[in-house]
């Protein structure tokens, strides 16, 4: 059986508190007073120049009652970075994730929003849509806004808090 080993195999455990390699958390958090409309977006936060996001979640509370209807995408804005790259110290080297265009599903198409009894994995009344990228990190070389997308609004009630958290690190 053979043994091999990935780029970053070779990297060792930075020091101190630099950026590199350490894990960040960039989340934004909005509380709906009124019910959300098809079309409305609610820029989140800021990932940083040369972010590498690794995962996150979409958390909401039961927004929409009665018959669930809102459907909520995370996404980015164009961040200007078009098709940079950047190669580090391993040899790996990224490319801009957006290439300078906004994409509303970037990291997750969050679908109809429950939130009605799903207790297996967070309280009732909850919604929680984890993201992963499957080809590996998604790499951003420009500062981006993340932001949430209203697909289709809530057919009912409509208030209520959207949360979303994206771990990752500053190359």
């Amino acid at each position: 059986m053979a043994t091999v080993s990935t780029n970053q195999y070779s990297n060792s455990v930075p020091a101190g508190h630099g950026l590199h390699g350490n894990v960040k958390a960039w989340w934004g958090k909005y509380t709906y007073s009124v019910a959300p409309s098809a079309n409305d977006l609610v820029n989140l936060f800021k990932l940083p120049k040369n972010s590498l996001t690794l995962f996150g979640f979409l958390s909401t509370d039961d927004i929409d009652t009665g018959t669930e209807t809102l459907d909520i995408d995370i996404g980015i804005t164009a961040n200007g970075g078009g098709a940079a790259t950047l190669t580090v110290s391993d040899t790996t080297t990224y490319t801009n994730e957006n290439s300078g265009v906004a994409l509303a599903t970037a990291f997750v198409n969050g679908g109809v929003m429950t939130g009605d009894a799903i207790t297996d994995l967070m309280p009732a009344g909850t919604n929680w849509r984890p993201f992963i990228h499957g080809t590996g990190p998604k790499y951003f070389s420009e500062e981006t806004v993340v932001q949430a997308k209203i697909v289709a609004a809530a057919n009912a009630g409509g208030t209520g808090t959207l949360y979303v958290c994206i771990f990752g690190i500053v190359l």
